[in-house]
C-alpha cells in the first residue's frame, strides 16, 4: 500500500468488518481496540484527515466500534453519510414498514436465523443456520419485489435496502467533499458488498483492495490475506 497508495496523494475508504476487524458471531462483539484506534489516527493524519469508514453498518455502531473516534463515514451501504465538516445525509427508515413485519415473522420462525433491524435496511443473519441460505435469499427477494427494495448479499448474511444506495454512491458523495476531492480514492473491503465500491474506485484511477479469499470473481485489482495483514499494511504507511 505504500508504494501503490501513499498517504499524501490518497483518500482512503476502509470497510471495517472483516477488513479492518475480524467477524466476530455477533455484530455487537465488535470493537477496535486502542491499538487500531492509534493506526487508524495515525494514516487520517498522514493523508490529511483523508480518511473514512464505509460499511453497511450504522454510523453510530460505527461511533460505538471506534469510540471516542468520530471519523467520516458512510453507513447503512451508503443511505446515511456523515461529511469530514459533520454535515450528514440521514437514512430514511419509513421504506422499511412494509418489508419489517414480515422479516420478523420469518425469523421467528427459523431458529437461529438473526433479525437485525438497523432502521433503514434489514439484515438477515444465517450465520448459525447456513442450510437456510437459499430461504433467506427466497423471502427477500419476494419482499423486494413487492416493495421496490433491493436484496444486498454478504458473508452469512443478507439484506433488504433502497435501491439506489451502494457504497459506490458513498465513495462518490465522499470523493466529491474536502479533504477526499482530488485525491486518489482508495477503498479496501471483503465482502460482496464491496464491489460496488471497487468498481467505482477501478473506473475513477483508484486502487481496489479485497482482503481475505473471494468466493468467485471480484472486481478488486489486489488482495491481501485477513484484517491483520491490512493493519500491517497501514502501519506501513505511517512509519
Amino acid at each position: 500500500m505504500a508504494r501503490l497508495a501513499p498517504p499524501a496523494r490518497s483518500a482512503y475508504f476502509l470497510d471495517v468488518d472483516g477488513t479492518l476487524l475480524e467477524i466476530r458471531p455477533r455484530p455487537e462483539d465488535v470493537a477496535a481496540d486502542s491499538r487500531l484506534r492509534g493506526l487508524i489516527a495515525a494514516t487520517a493524519a498522514a493523508a490529511g484527515a483523508a480518511l473514512a469508514l464505509v460499511s453497511g453498518r450504522k454510523i453510530d455502531d460505527l461511533d460505538r466500534i471506534f469510540s471516542p473516534m468520530i471519523l467520516p463515514a458512510a453507513g447503512l451501504h451508503g443511505a446515511e453519510i456523515r461529511f469530514f465538516d459533520g454535515a450528514r445525509i440521514v437514512a430514511q427508515t419509513d421504506v422499511m414498514e412494509a418489508a419489517r413485519p414480515k422479516l420478523r415473522d420469518f425469523a421467528a420462525r427459523h431458529r437461529g436465523l438473526i433479525l437485525e433491524d438497523k432502521g433503514a435496511t434489514l439484515a438477515l443473519h444465517f450465520r448459525q443456520r447456513p442450510e437456510l441460505a437459499e430461504d433467506v435469499i427466497a423471502i427477500l427477494d419476494s419482499v423486494a419485489r413487492t416493495t421496490g427494495l433491493a436484496v444486498q448479499r454478504g458473508k452469512m448474511v443478507a439484506e433488504l435496502k433502497q435501491a439506489g444506495h451502494s457504497k459506490a454512491t458513498a465513495i462518490e458523495a465522499l470523493l466529491a467533499s474536502a479533504p477526499f476531492a482530488g485525491r486518489t480514492p482508495v477503498f479496501v473491503g471483503d465482502d460482496l458488498t464491496d464491489e460496488s465500491g471497487f468498481d467505482f474506485v477501478n473506473t475513477h484511477g483508484g486502487v481496489s483492495i479485497r482482503v481475505g479469499s473471494a468466493e468467485g470473481a471480484t472486481a478488486a485489482r489486489f488482495q491481501l490475506g485477513d484484517p491483520a495483514r491490512l493493519r500491517q499494511e497501514l502501519a506501513a504507511l505511517v512509519v
